[in-house]
This record gives C-alpha cells, structure tokens and sequence, in this order.
C-alpha cells in the first residue's frame, strides 16, 4: 500500500475511533480552543497597535523583520498545536486497534514523548508557511494565485503527516 493511502485509511481509522469513544472527540476540541488562544495572543497586540498591514517593500528593514517574525512564530505556534494534537489522536488509535482501551491522557502522553519530532515538522511547516506570506505579499495578481495553489497543496501535505513514530 502506497503512503497516500495509508495516510488516508489511518484517516480513517482515526474517524472509525472518534465514533466509537467519544471521550476522545475531547482532542480535537481541545486543540481548537488552544488554536484560538493562541490567535487571540497575536491578533489582539496586532489590531491594538495597527501592525496586520504587510510592509511596503521600501519599508525599513527592522519593520520587516518585526512583521515577518510575528507572522513566523504565530504560524510556529499553530502548527504546533494541531500537530501535537493529530499526534495525540493519531496514538489513541494505534491503541485501541492494538486492541487497547486509549485515554485522553495516553494520546497525550505520547505526543509529548515526541516533542523534538512534533517541533521539528512545526518548524519547516512555519517556514514554508512564511516563504508562502512573502511570495504572496509580495506579488502581483499571478504570484499571489502561484501562492495560493502551493498553499493549499502545503496544506494537504502537512495534513498527512503526522510525526508520532520514527
């Protein structure tokens, strides 16, 4: 079986058990609200200070790396919930086709086990998250569509892997 269809099957498997235990539906809940709490920690200084607008691009370079390196580290942020928690999903559902009962608690316990790895692909996803912003700001009409189509094939990529074992 190719990885795309694992990928999906796990998928799946992954629905088949949130059906089944609902106490697990708790994870994705879970990772919403902290996906709100961390955009609400970087929206609410943005609009209070007036810095969403992208710079010019004869701004100062300071301004540029100030408005670019929040957008880094929000992405970061982000990324790093909902991986951590597919991961902690993802784990419940290893269990409990092992034939094991999962926890809320267990799912977490071992996303935090791979907390280097989770980090990691945070990382490059924030990167090409932000390469994706720049090209975006940054372009006319075409560039901004370019943009756009790679973003969303980034986000189906990002969307099938889900670093929990090596």
């Amino acid at each position: 079986m190719g990885k795309i269809a694992r990928t999906w099957s796990l998928m799946s498997d992954c629905w088949q058990v949130l059906k089944l235990d609902k106490s697990l539906v708790l994870l994705p809940l879970i990772s919403g609200i902290c996906c709100l709490i961390v955009s609400a920690s970087f929206i609410i200084p943005i609009c209070v200070t007036g810095a969403w607008h992208p710079p010019v691009r004869d701004a100062e370079t300071l301004r540029q790396v100030l408005y670019y390196g929040t957008i880094f580290v929000f992405y970061f942020a982000n990324y790093f919930v909902v991986i951590f928690f597919n991961a902690a999903i993802v784990a419940c559902v290893a269990t409990r086709m092992g034939g094991g009962e999962p926890t809320i608690g267990d799912g977490l316990r071992t996303a935090a086990m791979r907390l280097p790895v989770i980090a990691g692909w945070a990382l490059v996803s924030a990167t090409v998250g932000l390469i994706l912003r720049i090209v975006e700001d940054r372009s006319d009409k075409i560039g901004q569509a370019v943009a756009a189509v790679l973003g969303l094939a980034w986000t189906v990529v990002t969307f099938l892997v889900v670093p929990i074992w090596s």
